[in-house]
């Protein structure tokens, strides 16, 4: 279908609505064999067809649909070409099921952060960026941020706009994540820790020193939970607050404190008798060598003995009489006697010293990955645009290779409510970050490469794809103000964080769905809540220049075109005739309602079989 004129001249007066939307940029998306679905996108008239995937990474059945790597050389080009005649663009959709093969972008898999499901995930970027270089010749490659576990309460730093159940702020936990190892651990925001009271100087600053508890003599402690922190924070040293950085990451540190502070006093038990063996091994050594002095001098030697046996004989406290049998090894052989003494200590001082030894390699262990522990949205927005600029790094390389004339490019697309990277503010981080990373590895690659065409490089190969039924399914958790119209108060809350997104573009591509606010169900536009119009209002506005796919999903069978329909329908855009005025597009599909007499046409599941209606020229009755 052709969009490049509109009939009318500046006389004529215009019986339509005004086009929100550019037909000639609009387009279609279908999942699975790409062949056929190229085919029906054109049939159905779509300028521009998006070819998604639903594999697995890794290996794929070719009868499901299969993976960019299914598709040979032959097959590619025959879509090429097909696409060439019938002046279609193509678009391509990486598989949104990346975690049904272990891969993911930030590498969140749930129990923790993987780098082998990063690569994986790069993997399968790159096959697809090869498939989209031979079919589509260049374009967007379409793919889910997948993100990480977080509260939806402050996503993006709005606190108290959005809620996922009741004392949400007071109950999600507190997730941090071991840099080294990519282990996670939780914390609970009602946890305690119990601080020392600091004794404060004339001016009121804290000193080192601790209050006691004249009652029990011990140190004096406050209770603190998370609220507390902040002032605790505020307390401490300029050196201490840089150390921390933050109120959630000395509240962490204090957990982790708290946990260790057994091995601490262990260590310290250990080290208290490894210290008296030593003296009492000193002693020993002393006395055998002032022995030593005596022998072959009988008064003194005898002498000698006496002092001994009053020193090491320890005697019965009830009795006052000496160990007897100890007594007799002294006096049988002052030597043997003290040199046993002195290797039982020595071997009992070892095992002491063994146990410090053990302690205190725990505690720098301990402290080591407390230290290496992050606050999760900072360790995972990292990896997750890291894995993204290295993708987009491959793309580009094969742009270059076979000189495509237009940019490879990757589109990252908002995606699932409940994970980072979904809210418009997340979003924009990951792209940035994604795209300031990519322009790092450009000038490594590059020394010569300036910093303005790095970051232009960048910019074009990283694009996001926004999807306006997904950003809708946060309206589940909107919290509507008293007396708001809940959906008039999110489409205020969507124009405020999206328009920027367009204005800088951030947005490079646009999927549009419907839905009731719940999930991604993918039914007609306007059929549903999600603020579409206003949308549309946005991207005009600020003079958006991409594609615009309409994605089916939730239609009866045979009705997946219906999606394509109602986008031209919300999009304003007009039907013309030769005879009569621009006509409506419920003129097209479902004009025979409320008439009395029956249709003149038949469509859909009430067309005849094309086997019993088949035209000598096999061409398709629609």
């Amino acid at each position: 279908m052709k969009f490049d004129t509109d009939y009318w001249s500046s006389l004529n007066r215009k019986e339509r609505e005004t086009v929100k939307l550019n037909p000639a940029e609009l387009g279609y998306s279908l999942g699975g064999d790409p062949l056929k679905n190229l085919k029906a996108g054109i049939f159905m008239g779509t300028n521009n067809m998006e070819l998604t995937f639903f594999n697995a990474p890794g290996k794929s059945q070719k009868s499901q649909g299969g993976s960019p790597e299914a598709w040979t050389k032959t097959e590619r080009q025959e879509m090429k070409e097909l696409a060439r005649v019938n002046e279609v663009d193509v678009t391509i959709h990486a598989t949104p099921n990346m975690g049904g093969g272990g891969a993911s972008f930030s590498g969140f898999t749930g129990q923790g952060f993987s780098d082998e499901a990063r690569a994986k995930a790069v993997e399968e970027m790159e096959r697809t960026a090869e498939f989209a270089a031979d079919v589509a010749g260049g374009g967007p490659v379409v793919c889910h941020i997948d993100g990480f576990q977080r509260p939806v309460y402050n996503a993006g730093g709005e606190d108290n706009q959005f809620e996922s159940y009741k004392e949400e702020k007071e109950k999600a936990p507190l997730i941090f994540v071991d840099q080294k190892t990519g282990r996670l651990q939780q914390i609970s925001r009602e946890d305690k820790v119990f601080l020392p009271v600091s004794i404060k100087d004339s001016q009121g600053n804290r000193t080192d020193e601790y209050e006691i508890d004249q009652d029990t003599g011990y140190f004096k402690v406050e209770e603190k939970n998370i609220d507390d922190m902040q002032e605790v924070y505020n307390q401490l040293s300029e050196q201490d607050q840089r150390k921390f950085k933050n109120p959630l990451n000395l509240f962490f540190n204090e957990i982790r404190k708290s946990q260790t502070e057994e091995s601490i006093a262990r260590r310290h038990e250990y080290m208290t008798s490894v210290n008296n063996i030593t003296k009492e091994s000193d002693k020993y050594k002393r006395l055998l060598h002032e022995y030593q002095q005596t022998k072959g001098k009988e008064h003194s030697e005898k002498l000698a003995r006496d002092l001994l046996t009053q020193e090491l004989i320890p005697k019965n406290p009830q009795t006052q009489e000496p160990d007897f049998e100890e007594l007799k090894k002294l006096r049988e052989s002052p030597e043997a006697f003290l040199n046993e003494r002195i290797e039982n200590l020595e071997q009992n001082k070892k095992i002491f010293q063994t146990g410090v030894i053990g302690y205190s390699k725990q505690l720098e262990q301990q402290e080591q990955e407390t230290a290496s522990f992050v606050e999760v949205s900072k360790y995972g927005v990292k990896k997750e645009a890291q894995t993204i600029a290295e993708s987009a790094m491959r793309a580009y390389e094969i742009e270059k290779k076979r000189k495509l004339k237009k940019s490879l490019w990757i589109a990252p697309e908002n995606w699932a409510v409940e994970h980072y990277g979904s809210h418009p503010e997340e979003y924009r981080k990951i792209i940035t970050e994604s795209r300031e990373q990519m322009a790092d590895s450009l000038k490594k690659q590059n020394a010569s490469l300036s910093n303005n065409k790095a970051k232009e490089i960048a910019e074009d190969h990283i694009r996001g794809t926004f999807d306006i039924g997904h950003l809708n399914m946060w309206k589940k958790f909107y919290k509507a103000k008293p007396g708001e119209d809940k959906d008039k108060g999110f489409a205020k809350w969507m124009d405020k964080n999206v328009r920027g997104l367009v204005k800088d573009k951030i947005i490079g591509h646009v999927h549009l769905a419907d839905n009731f606010g719940y999930h991604d169900e993918h039914i007609e536009l306007g059929e549903g809540n999600a603020p579409i119009q206003e949308f549309f209002k946005i991207l005009k506005e600020e003079n958006y220049k991409g594609k615009t796919i309409a994605e089916p999903g939730g239609q009866r069978d045979g009705q997946l075109h219906r999606v394509w329909r109602s986008a031209m329908m919300a999009g304003g855009s007009p039907i013309y005739r030769i005879d009569a005025a621009s006509k409506s597009w419920t003129d097209v599909s479902g004009s025979y309602f409320g008439r009395t007499q029956s249709p003149n046409f038949v469509v859909g599941g009430y067309a005849p079989s094309k086997d019993d209606w088949t035209m000598w020229s096999e061409v398709p009755m629609e």
